[in-house]
């Protein structure tokens, strides 16, 4: 299918004694595609940071991405398609998941990406999911908006009777949005506190 660096999900190698907490990144980095593991660079050193200050062990969450592959540049957009663009190229859409932003879609040849996690979490069965930045929130809701809709509670579209909370993706605070820190800290309290809501 493609000969890009494949990064697995993590499972949790603690057993929960409560209601489970699920994350959800967009596709893995360099530094993930090295190590084999999501969320182990800088990205994923701030994420435990933020996580341990909520209240939450990592080791008893999954953690995952939308997409497995390392897309080339790190860019997201390599998975999505204009429908001008994959009539262009001659690549199909799978437009069943809906538009991502205002005009693309996901090509087909990665739309299984989305079957899978949607397989994982059903076995899973989290009761709340937190999506790093726009192209989990997009995946698990079909919501676009990151900037409007975090902080907010959604009903996950993968897995029925699941919440999504969205926040900013690490790399997004790390990229010179310091101050957003607080912002990210109190959305994953708030993803924590909907585990006994």
């Amino acid at each position: 299918m493609t000969d890009l660096p494949f990064v697995d999900y993590q499972k949790p190698t603690k057993t929960s004694a409560g209601p489970r907490l699920a994350i959800v990144g967009e596709a893995p980095g360099a530094e993930e595609a090295r190590r084999g593991v999501p969320f182990v660079g800088r990205s994923g050193q701030l994420l435990d940071e933020t996580l341990k200050a909520a209240g939450v062990e990592r080791a008893e969450c999954l953690v995952a991405n939308v997409f497995r592959y390392q897309p080339p540049g790190n860019k997201v957009g390599h998975f999505f398609a204009s429908r001008t663009r994959a009539k262009k190229e001659g690549r199909a859409l799978d437009e069943r998941w809906g538009p991502f932003g205002t005009s693309d879609w996901v090509l087909a040849e990665f739309s299984g990406e989305i079957e899978h996690l949607q397989r994982t979490l059903e076995g899973f069965a989290p009761r709340v999911i937190v999506a790093l930045g726009r192209t989990p929130l997009w995946a698990l809701t079909g919501l676009n908006g990151i900037m409007q809709l975090r902080g907010t509670v959604q009903p996950c579209r993968l897995v029925p009777g699941a919440e999504v909370v969205a926040t900013f993706h690490p790399s997004y605070i790390l990229r010179g949005q310091l101050a957003e820190q607080p912002t990210f800290l109190a959305d994953l309290k708030l993803a924590v506190s909907r585990l006994t809501a």
